[in-house]
Formats: structure tokens, sequence, C-alpha cells
């Protein structure tokens, strides 16, 4: 099962500024690959092991944008203008 949440004006650890962070746990004893859509573009593929937790804050995201987070089931719909090209914009900075 698939766990995601918006938290707002959280202080960034390692950082000295205030943003907003896409909490993704997954809770399912297997390897799942998940896409991460907002508006319905495709913002992210990856892959979350068992039992774990990924962190990302969200860059240039409203907070009204409707965002989900899914596993990857048969095939991915590429087929969006924007799907194509949305590695070049910086919506997350991965957190370790």
């Amino acid at each position: 099962m698939l766990e995601f949440e918006r938290i707002n004006n959280v202080l960034l650890t390692g950082m000295s500024e205030v943003g907003d962070v896409l909490l993704i746990r997954q809770t399912l004893s297997n390897l799942i690959q998940v896409e991460i859509r907002v508006n319905g573009y495709l913002l992210d593929l990856i892959t979350i092991k068992p039992k774990k937790l990924k962190i990302y804050p969200l860059v240039g995201i409203k907070k009204n944008a409707l965002i989900l987070v899914q596993e990857v089931s048969v095939g991915l719909d590429m087929t969006l203008e924007n799907n194509r090209t949305f590695r070049n914009f910086n919506f997350f900075r991965r957190l370790k």
C-alpha cells in the first residue's frame, strides 16, 4: 500500500529555509515502481524498497495542485507533450 501526504511550511533539514514536502510511504513487503504526477503530468518515476519513506521538497508546485502517487501498472502514459520534457524542470530536489 502507498500513502502520500503533502505537508506545507516545513523547515527543511540541513537548510535554513521553509518549504513544502511530499512524503511517500511504502508499506508493502515488495519492491515497487511508482509514478508521481502533478495535474496529470508525469514528474518522476521512482522505485521504493519495502517499508520505506521517501521525502521530496516540492519546488514550484502550487498548493492547490493535484498530486497523484501510484504504483506503475501495465504500461505508462507518456503521450502528453510535457511528459517528454518534464526532466528539464526542477520540481523535486531529493533529500537524502
